[in-house]
């Protein structure tokens, strides 16, 4: 039975959500236990589902420097967690919205607005370990326990519309009105019991990675005030997907008061900075960002002035104004040129300007500071690549694998790297990873049909590609068993 649930899980993951009020399928009904309904490595495929489908549906925030501060601070909590075992996959959403969400399989989102509304890097890490609780606690499943007359189609439509509709509201709320019918208001005691139990090992969570116990409770209580100037759909997504109640606030600002002896404040600059980069990123009117910014500075009316300076240079950079980028950028070098975010930034306005050998340099001198940084030797590759050096390039990307750092764009660049080289088995070998991380499976499967051409009768590479086609192919037939 197990594996016919994940079918139609994975089924309706992936279908387009207008396609589920058409699943008419007698199956058993799920019993009463999440646990022996699905097992853990089944919740991690439904997940890996899910986060196949976001991707097709948007394109992730795609920054290495951003997406390595989310993970530092996920992976941080995760190890202090109940279950630090357990696989997790933090990724960003660009929706101005605030909001976060959890997959089943240790897949959390979170919207871009999450972060550029948090006012301290313990804000977000609370609303990170409260989704790492979900998951530890397996609420997705144990939401639908109760519901012993509930059909697996049905209950699986409803798992599809709930992890959509965090991700996607429009999306969402249409699927929920699909199963509305069976029982999703009756759920809600349920979910409020799971958002307080969440909170509970969250907040626990977040003292042990010596975050502030204070920050879930701030954080939730500004949410709200704020909501009340606020009718409709006009709500935070967040409050919308995670009811909070002044009881709830009130709960959580008691349980930190406990804490209060342990507090370790962690509000740190790399958080500031890392803010504004992605405001730069996703701010529809860069040139009226930097108005804004050279009039913070001007008045100097910012939380942070630093990282106002360091927002100011990056969506200088951005507008094409290098001279004045480097100028205000150089302020902050003077300052602290041991800041990998700074020297970062400096080399990619090298690589802009034609310096590449400039950004070369700045490349190598900090990888004997921050030797292995994962942002750092993913942006270095890219420069190695564009400098014809695949060798040294692919020495870099390789040493990520081994620490055990993969990811899509990493599989890429080894694809374009062995590619350079003239490689092409092994360049198409890379970028079937590259479309199996997208989700995109069929082109997966393509690709390394492809290695498999140009294996030049090396046997024991053909046996491994033809080893993993198999895989792909597998997982590919189970999307496509419904």
């Amino acid at each position: 039975m197990n594996k016919t649930i994940t079918t139609v899980l994975l089924a309706l993951l992936v279908w387009p959500m207008n396609q589920i009020v058409a699943a008419d399928i007698a199956l058993p009904e799920i019993g009463d236990s999440a646990g022996a309904l699905i097992s853990p490595q089944e919740e991690y495929r439904i997940g890996q589902a899910f986060y196949w489908r976001i991707q097709q549906s948007t394109d992730l925030i795609d920054d290495p420097e951003i997406n390595s501060y989310l993970q530092s601070i996920g992976y941080r909590l995760v190890a202090n967690s109940s279950a630090p075992n357990l696989p997790f996959t933090f990724f960003m959403v660009p929706a101005s919205s605030v909001n976060a969400f959890a997959a089943p399989g240790g897949f959390i989102g979170t919207h871009s607005g999450l972060l550029l509304t948090s006012q301290s890097e313990d804000e977000l890490a609370s609303v990170l370990a409260h989704e790492i609780a979900h998951i530890t606690q397996r609420h997705l499943l144990r939401s639908f326990e109760k519901q012993k007359r509930m059909s697996v189609p049905r209950t699986a439509a409803l798992i599809a519309a709930v992890l959509l509709g965090a991700a996607d509201p429009k999306a969402g709320s249409a699927a929920v009105a699909v199963v509305q019918a069976a029982g999703v208001q009756q759920q809600l005691d349920f979910t409020r019991a799971h958002e307080k139990e969440a909170d509970n090992l969250g907040m626990v969570n977040l003292v042990r990675s010596g975050f502030d116990a204070h920050a879930m409770p701030s954080f939730f209580e500004r949410l709200n005030k704020e909501s009340r100037f606020y009718t409709g759909n006009a709500v935070p997504e967040f409050l919308r997907t995670h009811p909070v109640t002044t009881s709830r606030i009130a709960d959580a600002r008691g349980r930190a008061e406990s804490y209060s002896l342990q507090r370790q404040l962690s509000d740190t600059l790399q958080f500031y900075l890392m803010r504004e980069k992605l405001r730069v990123m996703t701010t529809n009117n860069v040139r009226e960002l930097v108005q804004q910014y050279e009039q913070a500075l001007k008045i100097g009316n910012s939380r942070n002035s630093t990282a106002t300076r360091y927002g100011y240079s990056l969506a200088l950079s951005a507008m094409g104004e290098y001279t004045k980028a480097r100028k205000a950028l150089q302020i902050l070098l003077d300052r602290d040129d041991d800041r990998l975010s700074y020297q970062l930034a400096m080399a990619e306005i090298e690589i802009t300007v034609g310096r590449l050998p400039a950004a070369l340099a700045i490349y190598e001198e900090n990888q004997r500071l921050y030797p292995d940084d994962q942002a750092l030797s993913l942006l270095q590759v890219t420069a190695l690549l564009q400098a014809h050096l695949p060798n040294e390039a692919i020495a870099v990307l390789q040493r990520q694998l081994e620490l055990g750092n993969p990811s899509q764009r990493l599989y890429k660049l080894l694809a374009q790297a062995r590619g350079d080289l003239g490689d092409k088995s092994q360049s198409h070998s890379w970028l079937a990873e590259y479309y199996y991380a997208s989700g995109r499976l069929a082109q997966a499967a393509d690709q390394l049909r492809l290695a498999a051409q140009f294996a030049n009768r090396d046997e024991y590479l053909l046996a491994k590609i033809t080893a993993r086609l198999r895989e792909v192919e597998t997982t590919l037939a189970l999307m496509e068993e419904i």
